[in-house]
């Protein structure tokens, strides 16, 4: 693994393992081992804006102060660390942070510069917001910095900030600010003071975002959500303009790349989309959904060259196949996976996503009617193919997967039993309840979809059909208990166990 080059999302994963692991640690020069996949990254621009994301919520700060400086150029990191510093969008907390680095590696620091920007911690909003406002209707990464350090702050001093937004600004500098405030976190005070606020602000991405929003926020909150449309009414805002709006913002660039993977056992799969504009700069964004609670992670960047996009793509599926998508059909799975979200979007999704305004979606019912055309009943050989697929490589249940597994592998530990087959049977309705059943099932379907748009008609008609067909189904959650009792067993290097089960399963 150390010589792998990671995803974003993987990098971000390797420094909270750090953060847990070096936990209480203060000789972190002792601990080299520890830094070797970071070490091992080519790039390691990545790295430092993961690292600066962290300052406001580390509970490892000393910890943090030695990543910054072991893997940013100290010349870059006093740079970034004072404009840290004189953002009025930085946290008291993340300025006193910033200065207590710059104190170790900076030799011209000095207190009567920086104290300056301590004295007024209270004044959260002043002169520059505006252009901050201005700056992030076309560069999601400005929201996202606004919605990191918003989620800093206490819940009470949140709700403070937005309440100081609402007095001082109005329309859709304001509201695309707090669009993803509400859309990410609805059921907080935050979000719902956000809501408030949209209400009154006269604006058409106000109107847009709420009233979509009926389609999947919590029931909960469907009256206020109404209520909040029904003033922007008043107000004279009684016609969603919100997709020329940004439309006219994203003119000058088109759709680039356009990926997704098939589902993996646990239902995820993984997302790109990107634009290009007429200088040839990428605005790149990797996605992760799962079929059972849709967009579960977001990374981007505004501005990378074609090379870097391509780099990362390539580090990000790493030997997974990936199918090139139209965007139409591209962000049909993705409004699907936001139904599944509801209130629960991460918020760097919620800002990303205005890059797939100008976008229509494609309607996937069109698609499964022209699969199911002539689908004939499944055969026991076409089920073997599908058994046998390399998408259902990683279509097996992890030891940590459910409770309902976990179970059974305690099971089949403290019984040992001679007979798998029959022991399968008797748990197949405990691990694969009524609401697990049915994701599975789905699952089934959007391959066939995946299968259909990559091509493979045939193979498409053959899941379709086992997606109809009860036995098959069953004969399906069987193989992939067998294929999760294998990938235990193997894990754990029980060689005796997994020759045994090699002499009954594997052929």
């Amino acid at each position: 693994m150390n010589n792998i080059e990671l995803n974003p999302f993987e990098i971000k994963a390797e420094i909270a393992k750090l953060m847990t692991n070096l936990d209480g640690v203060k000789d972190f020069e002792s601990y080299e081992v520890h830094y070797r996949t970071l070490d091992a990254q080519t790039d390691k621009n990545v790295i430092v804006k993961l690292l600066f994301k962290e300052i406001n919520n580390s509970a490892n700060p000393d910890l943090l102060k030695f990543l910054l400086v072991r893997y940013c150029p100290v010349k870059e990191l006093v740079e970034k660390l004072w404009t840290l510093i004189k953002s009025n969008m930085t946290s008291n907390q993340a300025k006193i942070f910033a200065l207590d680095l710059l104190r170790d590696i900076d030799t011209d620091w000095n207190y009567e510069n920086c104290s300056e920007y301590l004295d007024n911690p209270d004044e959260l909003v002043n002169a520059d917001t505006k252009k901050i406002l201005d700056t992030a209707i076309a560069n999601p990464e400005v929201q996202i910095d606004f919605l990191d350090f918003l989620n800093s702050l206490p819940d009470n001093d949140k709700v403070i900030l937005l309440q100081s937004l609402g007095d001082d600004y109005s329309k859709d500098e304001l509201a695309n600010m707090l669009v993803p405030v509400f859309l990410s976190q609805s059921n907080t005070e935050a979000g719902k003071t956000a809501l408030e606020i949209l209400g009154n602000s006269k604006s058409q991405l106000a109107y847009h975002a709420l009233n979509s929003a009926l389609d999947f926020v919590d029931e909960t909150l469907i009256s206020a959500v109404k209520k909040n449309l029904s003033i922007l009414k008043l107000s004279g805002i009684r016609e969603d303009n919100s997709i020329a709006f940004y439309k006219e913002i994203l003119k000058d660039s088109k759709p680039y790349k356009f990926c997704i993977t098939y589902p993996d056992g646990h239902g995820n799969q993984a997302v790109i989309v990107s634009r290009i504009n007429k200088q040839g700069k990428v605005q790149f964004v990797a996605i992760v959904i799962d079929d059972y609670k849709g967009i579960r992670d977001c990374f981007g960047f505004n501005e990378i060259s074609k090379f870097e996009c391509n780099t990362i793509i390539e580090r990000f599926y790493r030997g997974q196949r990936a199918l090139d998508l139209n965007p139409e059909l591209l962000k049909a799975f993705l409004v699907k996976a936001e139904k599944l979200s509801k209130h629960q979007m991460p918020y760097e999704y919620v800002c990303w996503k205005n890059l797939l305004v100008d976008i229509e979606t494609e309607n996937l019912d069109k698609i499964i009617d022209l699969i199911s055309l002539n689908a004939d009943k499944l055969n026991e050989q076409e089920f073997e193919n599908i058994l046998q697929a390399d998408f259902t490589d990683y279509w097996f249940l992890n030891s940590d997967y459910s409770d309902e597994f976990e179970d059974f592998i305690k099971l089949l530990n403290e019984t040992e039993p001679k007979d798998y087959e029959k022991i399968i049977e008797d748990n197949i309705d405990n691990i694969f309840y009524p609401e697990e059943k049915h994701v599975w099932y789905e699952r089934i379907l959007n391959v066939a979809i995946l299968k259909y748009l990559a091509g493979s008609e045939k193979t498409a008609k053959a899941l379709y059909s086992l997606y109809k067909d009860e036995n098959y189904k069953r004969e399906l959650l069987k193989n992939i208990v067998r294929k999760s009792i294998y990938e235990y067993y193997t894990a754990q290097k029980d060689a005796d166990k997994v020759y045994e089960i090699e002499k009954m399963w594997v052929k």
